[in-house]
């Protein structure tokens, strides 16, 4: 499954997601956008932590071809 496959009416916060490139899944926070077209996602590898990652993007629409991790 995919992003863009996920409920339009939910909040992406809290998805397990993969990035590019990467084979283990992170934890979406945030995301931001410009209208020039840079944005990018904010995420993290721990849920019990305070710390954040940027994931830079050209633009945020790249982000709903991310897999989205299927919980069990």
């Amino acid at each position: 499954m995919k992003i863009k496959d996920l409920p339009e009416d939910g909040s992406l916060r809290g998805v397990w997601f993969y990035p590019p490139g990467k084979k283990k899944a992170v934890l979406w926070y945030s995301q931001w956008g410009y209208k020039d077209g840079k944005a990018g996602v904010f995420y993290k590898t721990d849920p019990n932590s305070s710390r954040i990652y940027p994931l830079f993007l050209d633009d945020l629409k790249e982000a709903l071809e991310f897999e989205v991790e299927e919980k069990k």
